[in-house]
């Protein structure tokens, strides 16, 4: 079981996070919540990037590879609310108004001392695993003795949510960059604006809370002329760190999302980062408190996230270091450079899959296999799987995200265009069945070659090419829908070498190192 501590006594109504990138709606995807966040955001499908000399530059979001080619919108109260629904209907409830005031980890279980409904009360929790998911000043966090290294920018931020009265493009987002302090705006359901502007300090140094005068002063200095903002439901100011940790498990203690890392909000990648921390962690999670990994599966949340929030952070640093130039020179420089850089495919198409964490991978990972490096055609272990649309099962529509619901990993039998792939197919298939409690095994077939009716068909064999074979080959795919492992038809014992590496008595595979006994009460995430 799990329990889910907030100290927040109700949802909070202001709202930070607004974007939610590809990534992140494939994950819900597999969720089966997708279309709750579709129903409701506003999709984007690029950037506006306005300079004083040239027409502005179009970054387009609307190629990338994925069934969601856009950033979407939503409050961020929204998607919270979206989130606890699925919790409840998992049958979790999130405990409100419940603050960790103190952690002891002994080794064996973790013990959480907890304030209930405004400090009236206090609780012992014991648990075996504690995720600290509670933002930058995380008590968890502070428990495990890490550092948090990084840099304070020593700039504040205003950001607020506005009419505005000028015409922007509602399906892009648009940054203005006339001055050496930029103006960002993005669109948010129904028809308002979330704007974003670095603060000045008054004369004294001091800076002020924010008010709508000095937004509207602000807006007349560094956006388009006319530009008018009007009836704010939020105004607010915020400070811009860089901050990560090294170290995200001690023990029974782990950390994710802000507690593990902080940053600018440019690129709209902290929530993104954090929910993606958590599809990573979660599944692991599962299997451990169940018994059927070990505890030391939970050292591979650490190898592969730690250098993701690393990449992120220097994505981060860059635009924000992009966009605030101060020398003239420089900024006329960029003015030239970066269009004719983006205007190229293969620059703007790193960037974007960049910005929408299509690009993120665990290659070279704890729990991948030795392979040949990855070419055009080929995707290799710890590679997200690309989706592929226009699979066939019973009648029915598919992609290949639709087939990756299961909470168990996935076995693709895929068996291509060659006369004996049938019966390797079946041959593998057989041995691989033992793994069942674990493993979710689908044939996927060319025209016309199915008998079974787990069976799915790629009918002009567009997941075989996308997926580099056309003579058959097993995928076995993580429940977060990265690649685990691939081999032929004929060598069964490639996925099974994995499997055995994920249940692996402690110490038994090189791959995760060993520790403790494994132990099934449940685990707590604290935010």
């Amino acid at each position: 079981g799990v329990r889910v501590l907030d100290k927040q006594i109700s949802r909070p109504r202001e709202s930070r996070a607004i974007a939610i990138h590809a990534r992140a709606l494939e994950m819900f995807h597999q969720l089966g919540i997708a279309d709750e966040f579709l129903e409701l955001g506003s999709r984007l499908d690029g950037m506006l990037l306005h300079t004083p000399r040239r027409r502005p530059m179009r970054v387009r979001l609307d190629r990338i590879d994925s069934p969601y080619p856009f950033v979407l919108t939503l409050r961020q109260d929204e998607t919270q609310r979206i989130l606890d629904q699925h919790l409840q209907d998992l049958g979790v409830e999130i405990e409100r108004g419940s603050r960790v005031l103190d952690v002891i980890e002994d080794g064996e279980s973790a013990e959480l001392k907890v304030a209930r409904g405004g400090e009236r009360s206090e609780e012992t929790v014991r648990a075996d695993w504690v995720v600290g998911c509670d933002g930058a000043h995380s008590i968890v966090r502070r428990h495990l003795g890490v550092q948090f290294d990084g840099e304070d920018y020593g700039q504040d931020w205003l950001m607020a949510e506005v009419d505005v009265d000028w015409p922007l493009r509602s399906d892009h987002f648009h940054v203005f960059s006339y001055t050496a302090a930029p103006l960002v705006a993005f669109p948010l359901p129904p028809e308002r604006w979330r704007v974003f502007l670095p603060q000045v300090p008054n004369r004294s140094g001091e800076r002020p809370p924010p008010d709508m005068a000095e937004i509207e002063r602000l807006v007349a200095q560094r956006g388009p002329a006319g530009m008018r903002l009007t009836d704010p439901s939020l105004l607010a100011t915020f400070r811009c760190y860089k901050r990560a940790t090294r170290t995200v498990r001690r023990g029974r203690l782990l950390i994710a999302g802000d507690a593990a890392h902080i940053h600018t909000p440019a690129g709209g990648q902290g929530m993104n980062t954090g929910l993606l921390d958590a599809f990573n962690l979660g599944w692991k999670l599962a299997l451990v408190t169940r018994g059927q990994s070990p505890p030391a599966l939970l050292d591979t949340y650490e190898a592969e996230r730690v250098p993701i929030a690393a990449g992120v952070l220097s994505l981060t640093h860059a635009l924000v270091r992009t966009f605030t130039i101060a020398s003239p020179r420089k900024r006329w420089l960029r003015d030239r450079v970066l269009p004719t850089a983006m205007a190229m495919p293969t620059v703007e198409r790193r960037y974007t899959a960049r910005l929408s964490q299509l690009s993120h991978n665990y290659r070279g990972g704890p729990l991948g296999a030795g392979e040949p490096g990855p070419s055009r055609e080929r995707i290799i272990a710890g590679d997200r799987l690309p989706n592929v649309s226009g699979l066939q099962r019973a009648g029915k529509s598919l992609c290949t995200l639709d087939l990756l619901r299961s909470s168990k990993h996935t076995l693709l039998v895929l068996t291509g265009n060659r006369a004996d792939a049938a019966g390797r197919a079946a041959d593998a298939i057989a041995r691989l069945a033992r793994w069942d409690d674990l493993l979710e095994i689908i044939p996927m077939d060319g025209p016309g070659r199915s008998s079974d009716p787990r069976s799915v068909t790629d009918p002009g064999l567009r997941a075989h090419r996308r997926y580099g074979t056309l003579h058959g080959q097993l995928l076995l795919v993580r429940p977060d829908g990265y690649l685990g492992c691939r081999a032929p038809l004929h060598r069964p014992d490639v996925p099974e070498r994995y499997m055995q590496q994920l249940t692996s008595a402690p110490g038994q595979h090189a791959g995760i190192r060993g520790e403790g006994s494994v132990v099934r009460p449940p685990a707590v995430l604290a935010g």
